[in-house]
């Protein structure tokens, strides 16, 4: 174990560690959201189509893709 997860496994910084994820989920929810809301025109502007954004817009919050 690093030194600085050693720190952050400390009872003081637990809170620290789940805000972390917290934020990536908040922003991840509202651009779900953003995209559910957008009509077939808009879609088809950013290149996707209504099949794809349905399916990325109904996973839940905690379901965040790899590189975010």
């Amino acid at each position: 174990m690093t030194m600085f997860a050693s720190i952050l496994s400390a009872p003081a910084f637990r809170p620290l560690r789940l805000s972390l994820p917290l934020g990536q989920w908040i922003r991840v929810s509202r651009e779900r959201r953003s995209l559910a809301g957008l009509n077939e025109h808009q879609l088809r502007d950013i290149g996707i189509d209504t099949a794809t954004a349905s399916e990325e817009s109904s996973r839940p919050f905690w379901d965040v893709p790899e590189g975010r």
